[in-house]
């Protein structure tokens, strides 16, 4: 279970390396109006990306994660978490606009959004034991 949740955690991470220097996740106050973009190459989602990944329904620990997307799809990740840490990599998969993440222990699909100048990389993940997890990844500064 811990597997799944960390290779749900690493297909968050990879899609957030894309967004752009400097950019933050929306709050709701921020920025109401993120529109999706889809996602055209890996190009389009390739860098350092951050942030927060949350179990739903929510849990009381959040993990941070970090990922590294190439431009070819391959992808590496970080989650800390109070126990230590959990990494992994693999290749990302390009369909219809948007990127997935499978593995062993799971699937994690990352989607692209755009508020003004701002982007972000929205994780949504499920482990082959039905456990959720989203993510809202930012470029690492």
């Amino acid at each position: 279970m811990r597997g799944l949740a960390c290779a749900v955690r690493l297909s968050v991470m990879l899609v957030a390396l894309s967004w752009l220097a400097g950019c933050a996740a929306p709050g709701p106050s921020a920025h109401p109006a993120w529109e999706p973009v889809p996602i055209q190459e890996f190009g389009n989602v390739a860098g350092k990306l951050e942030g927060l990944m949350t179990r739903l329904p929510r849990a009381t620990e959040d993990d941070w994660v970090r990922v590294m997307i190439h431009p070819d799809g391959a992808y590496e990740f970080a989650s800390y978490r109070t126990i230590g840490v959990f990494t992994g990599k693999g290749t990302l998969e390009l369909t219809d606009g948007t990127v997935k993440a499978t593995s062993e222990r799971g699937v994690a699909t990352l989607g692209l959004y755009q508020a003004d100048d701002r982007r972000l990389l929205r994780v949504v993940g499920v482990t082959k034991d039905g456990l959720k997890y989203e993510a809202d990844l930012a470029p690492a500064r």
